[in-house]
């Protein structure tokens, strides 16, 4: 085995997993309950162990649940009939969350810009509702 070679974890807990998702341990816990697709191995202290393809399949329920809006029941209906679609699905959400980065890391850049452009052009606008104003008091004098 090369010295080099970076070691690649096969198992991860429960936080690892929700921090992955950006969710609570909770909500996985709930999910688990709900969709017996998800099965993480546990330890005799009843400690959560998630494998890659644990991991795939509640990144599908993440997905369906969060981003597409599916309830919990048809969220169910839709893995059932995506069997093995899930990496898929976990590819699309990779995507999906690279993309929304990106976006915000735009945004943050983008952002200073785009105020001072709405600051301006809110400060033309109430310029002209005050000439407005100041013509009309002085017509009623």
């Amino acid at each position: 085995m090369p010295l080099n070679k970076p070691i690649q974890k096969q198992y991860f807990s429960i936080s690892e997993v929700a921090s992955m998702l950006g969710v609570n341990a909770s909500l996985l816990r709930f999910w688990e309950k709900e969709f017996k697709q998800i099965k993480p191995k546990t330890n005799s202290r009843g400690k959560r162990l998630y494998n890659a393809k644990d991991i795939e399949i509640v990144r599908s329920v993440y997905v369906l649940v969060k981003e597409q809006g599916f309830t919990l029941d048809g969220a169910r209906k839709a893995l059932r009939s995506r069997k093995g679609m899930g990496a898929e699905v976990a590819s699309e959400a990779r995507a999906k969350a690279q993309a929304t980065q990106k976006a915000s890391e735009l945004n943050s850049v983008t952002q200073p810009v785009m105020s001072e452009v709405n600051r301006q052009e809110a400060v033309s606008r109430l310029k002209k509702v005050r000439a407005e104003l100041l013509t009309l008091r002085a017509e009623i004098r």
